[in-house]
């Protein structure tokens, strides 16, 4: 099978590219596992953030609908495995994430876009959630997410009209962070990945751990979860990295004052 998807380091960042042409970068449980472990062994050999991206001027049609089951199950329906895992590890994982939007992010493709730390397009981008379309009723996660970050209002139109929305619109309802012309769409994503994998590795993660948090249950805690959050924020602030960056600061601000 040709590889389906394209993994290069540039310095502290690892650039993932979506290369499925033949079906506008849609993925399947293969590329979406594929996509795990990039990232996963990425870390693990030293990057510090992640891009991911599509080729052929399209970032992702969604899942491929030629991979779809015939009659899914109770089990697929409940939580579409490979998915989902790939969503929550963009979320939760080892590497910050930036998405490049170099062109459509459609169903799935959108949802990996969100589950992205930041999102970067170029105008002529559309975004679009059409599975209604299909006669599908969308997972609870994916609703959620989106809900989450544009708003309910906005959330029914994108997912009962099934309508492209234009990126400037994307962004202005919070799903797009930043817009670019479209050759600037990779570098700037990968300007911002190396921002994120510049600071210290404890803060960041601990800090998108805690996003995680709060938009799923608000600042409520649990004492169990408080006191793990107690120890992550703990950690983070005796790590070497933090010591450093900190005592760097001061260097900085002595230099300025004198």
């Amino acid at each position: 099978m040709p590889t389906r998807l394209r993994s290069e380091r540039q310095g502290d960042v690892l650039v993932l590219t979506l290369h499925n042409r033949s079906r506008a970068n849609a993925v399947d449980d293969h590329l979406l596992l594929a996509i795990r472990d990039a990232v996963t062994s990425g870390a693990e050999h030293g990057a510090r953030a992640a891009v991911l991206t599509g080729s052929g001027g399209v970032f992702c049609a969604g899942y491929d609908l030629n991979a779809l089951p015939a009659a899914p199950d109770r089990e697929w329906l409940r939580g579409h495995g490979e998915l989902e895992a790939t969503l929550r590890l963009l979320r939760e994982g080892p590497l910050p994430t930036v998405a490049a939007l170099t062109g459509a992010a459609v169903g799935a493709g959108l949802e990996l876009a969100l589950s992205c730390d930041l999102r970067v397009a170029h105008r002529e981008v559309i975004v679009q959630m059409p599975p209604v379309k299909l006669g599908i009723v969308y997972t609870l996660e994916g609703i959620w997410r989106l809900a989450t970050l544009c708003g309910a209002a906005r959330a029914r139109e994108l997912l009962l009209l099934a309508e492209p929305i234009p990126a400037e619109a994307a962004a202005r309802h919070g799903l797009i962070s930043r817009l670019v012309s479209a050759g600037e769409v990779v570098p700037t994503a990968c300007a911002l990945a190396q921002k994120m994998a510049a600071q210290p590795r404890s803060a960041v993660l601990g800090t998108r751990r805690l996003l995680e948090h709060l938009l799923r249950s608000g600042p409520t805690l649990s004492e169990d979860q408080a006191q793990e959050l107690l120890a992550l924020r703990l950690d983070s602030w005796q790590s070497a990295e933090a010591r450093s960056a900190r005592e760097a600061m001061r260097a900085r601000r002595q230099k300025d004052s004198t």
